[in-house]
């Protein structure tokens, strides 16, 4: 992975990642007001105890009903670079070429073709233990253009936040091709292959998602979330900086969305792969929940952002 030291936060060094198996998700779960808590959330780490504790530890314990609501399981995920030969058709990865369809038509953006970032197979994740109403098969595919000059020199770019990408999915994977990308992208355009190695766990909100959607309002009780349970939860528990699948975003200058939209993936700037987003950033796709439920992909939209 590549240095990170200008973001706001070191990534914590980090071992072998393995899945944590969960028990399903229940919405009437008598012990948690969520429907995101599963009945058996000491399999995630950290746990909500251990996360309830460390509120409690900075003063926010009168809080902690309110901010456990907003508490989401995601993946946390490390790509390992490998020959996409390698990779099995239909695959999870990082990179390299897409399985898909062979009536898949690639995407473009005003005629610029769009590069591939990842495929998620979701069979692969236990995604009953994110959420029962998220959908369980099928493969997600994600697009963006990568091109420097037209993220700087075109001011359409960035305000076409559902057209500069697509996510792409398809029910069906028993025929699919591996499909090359076309001439007009780069090499620099055409990212490594990576397998991906993931974790499950219970993420937290930005400060600035809570002020956003006014679930905490008063300042010194956003200054105690920011500056003491947040600061020490990504001492103990996060992991870092990295690609992330569902859960919260890693926050850089601004850490706010609307509160009836998800983080539907995000994307690392990683040397090895070959991203690079506005200086060691990140990219985002963000969906409305329901949308994700429904399978509807229309009204992804994106937001890159630079340290």
């Amino acid at each position: 992975m590549k240095n990170k030291a200008m973001r706001f936060f070191a990534i914590v060094v980090i071992g072998t990642i393995m899945i944590f198996s969960v028990a399903s998700c229940s919405k009437g779960d008598a012990e948690s007001d969520s429907s995101y808590m599963t009945q058996n959330d000491e399999k995630f780490k950290p746990t909500l105890d251990e996360i309830g504790l460390l509120a409690d530890q900075a003063g926010l314990g009168s809080y902690w009903d309110t901010i456990k609501q907003q508490i989401r399981p995601g993946f946390y995920m490390v790509p390992k670079i490998v020959d996409e030969e390698q990779i099995g058709i239909g695959t999870s990865k990082i990179g390299g070429h897409p399985d898909v369809p062979a009536s898949f038509i690639w995407p473009s953006w005003k005629g610029h073709p769009m590069s591939f970032l990842a495929q998620i197979n979701l069979e692969e994740f236990p995604m009953a233990s994110v959420n029962p109403e998220y959908p369980v098969s099928g493969i997600l595919y994600f697009f963006y253009v990568y091109d420097y000059e037209l993220w700087y020199d075109n001011p359409k770019f960035d305000s076409q936040k559902k057209k500069n990408n697509l996510v792409f999915y398809t029910a069906d994977t028993s025929q699919l091709i591996r499909m090359n990308p076309p001439d007009a992208l780069t090499d620099e355009q055409v990212f490594k292959s990576g397998i991906i190695e993931k974790k499950l766990e219970l993420t937290i909100p930005d400060g600035d998602y809570l002020q956003q959607n006014k679930i905490l309002k008063k300042k010194d009780v956003l200054d105690k979330y920011s500056l003491i349970f947040k600061s020490k939860f990504q001492e103990t528990y996060d992991v870092g900086i990295g690609y992330r699948f569902l859960g919260h975003m890693t926050a850089l200058q601004y850490g706010g969305y609307p509160k009836k939209d998800i983080l539907l993936f995000q994307a690392d700037s990683n040397q090895d792969v070959g991203m690079e987003w506005d200086l060691s950033g990140l990219l985002y796709f963000f969906i409305n929940e329901d949308d994700f439920k429904k399978l509807s992909f229309k009204n992804v939209y994106t937001e890159r952002v630079g340290t």
